[in-house]
């Protein structure tokens, strides 16, 4: 993610202050769904999508995580 910065005018601060407020979220967060439903921008991939995580059992190995090239390479073996 890009870190910028904009300048907006009084009501348009006090509106997104507002929205950001009732929504429980950060301004930065509903300005940038403003945009991506503004500029026809995909949205990110959230992470819930991958239903498949967690799904499987590393069966007593610890370093699944750090090696897991290594582990799937194993599997196809």
């Amino acid at each position: 993610m890009i870190r910028t910065q904009l300048q907006l005018d009084d009501a348009s601060y006090n509106a997104l202050r507002e929205m950001a407020h009732k929504q429980r979220k950060s301004m930065s967060a509903v300005a940038r769904e403003i945009f991506h439903a503004h500029l026809a921008v995909k949205k990110p991939v959230k992470l819930s999508t991958f239903t498949f995580i967690g799904s499987g059992a590393s069966v007593g190995r610890h370093d699944i995580s750090v090696r897991h090239d290594e582990a799937l390479e194993e599997d196809f073996r």
